[in-house]
C-alpha cells in the first residue's frame, strides 16, 4: 500500500498592504509584527508539521516559513515559481479604488479570475500554470512525505482549486474565510493528476 503525502498549505503573515486591503501581487514586503505574533501563537498550537517547507521568495513568506520551520525543525526553501503574479499597474491599489476605477476588470477578477491580464503584469492563467507545475514537481519529489507550502492568496487558491479538481472559476472561494493552515492527505500519484 502506498503512503499518502501529508501536505500543509499555509498563508504567510499579513503585510501592511493586506491590512490596508491593497492589491499586493508580487511586491516584496515584510510581515507586520502583529500578524507574525498571531502566526507564532497559531503555530505553537499545532501538534504536527512538515519535514520540508517551500515558500514564495518574498520577505513575508520567508519570515512566516521561518516561524513554522523553527517550530517543527524542518528544512525551509524559497522557490521563485511559488510567487503570486505581478499585478503590474494594479500593485498597491486599495481594493475599493480598484473596484471603482476599473469596474469591468474588477468584475472579471471576481467572476472569472483566470481571464485577468493585469496591465504590465502577468496573466493569471500563466501564473496558475507556473504555480501548478512547481506544485506538481514538489509533490513528485516528496511523494509519501510530509511537505508544507507557504503561499500568498492567489497561489494558495490555485493549489487548493487544483486539489479540488476545479476549473478556476471559484478561485477566491478557496481562500476567503479559510483557516491560515489546512492539512491534506494526498494519495500516491497525486502529482500526475495535476496536469491540465
Amino acid at each position: 500500500m502506498d503512503t499518502p503525502t501529508d501536505l500543509w498549505l499555509m498563508r504567510p503573515a499579513d503585510t501592511a498592504w493586506e491590512a490596508d486591503r491593497r492589491l499586493r501581487g508580487s511586491t516584496d514586503l515584510p510581515a507586520t509584527e502583529d500578524s507574525l505574533r498571531e502566526l507564532r501563537a497559531t503555530v505553537a498550537a499545532l501538534d504536527a508539521g512538515p519535514d520540508v517547507l517551500y515558500h514564495a521568495p518574498d520577505e513575508a513568506a520567508a519570515e512566516s516559513a521561518r516561524v513554522v520551520a523553527s517550530r517543527f525543525a524542518c528544512g525551509c526553501r524559497p522557490l521563485p515559481e511559488l510567487r503570486d503574479p505581478d499585478l503590474g499597474l494594479l500593485e498597491g491599489l486599495r481594493m475599493e479604488d480598484f473596484e471603482r476605477r476599473f469596474e469591468s476588470r474588477a468584475f472579471e477578477w471576481a467572476d472569472s479570475p483566470l481571464t485577468v491580464e493585469p496591465p504590465e503584469g502577468e496573466p493569471f492563467a500563466d501564473a496558475r500554470a507556473r504555480l501548478l507545475d512547481a506544485f506538481a514537481a514538489i509533490l513528485a519529489r516528496h511523494e509519501g512525505g510530509r511537505v508544507g507550502l507557504v503561499l500568498h492568496p492567489f497561489a494558495l487558491a490555485c493549489v487548493r482549486d487544483a486539489l479540488a479538481r476545479g476549473d478556476g472559476r471559484a478561485l477566491w472561494a478557496r481562500v476567503d474565510g479559510r483557516a491560515w493552515c489546512t492539512r491534506h492527505a494526498l494519495p500516491a500519484g497525486s502529482a500526475a493528476l495535476l496536469g491540465d
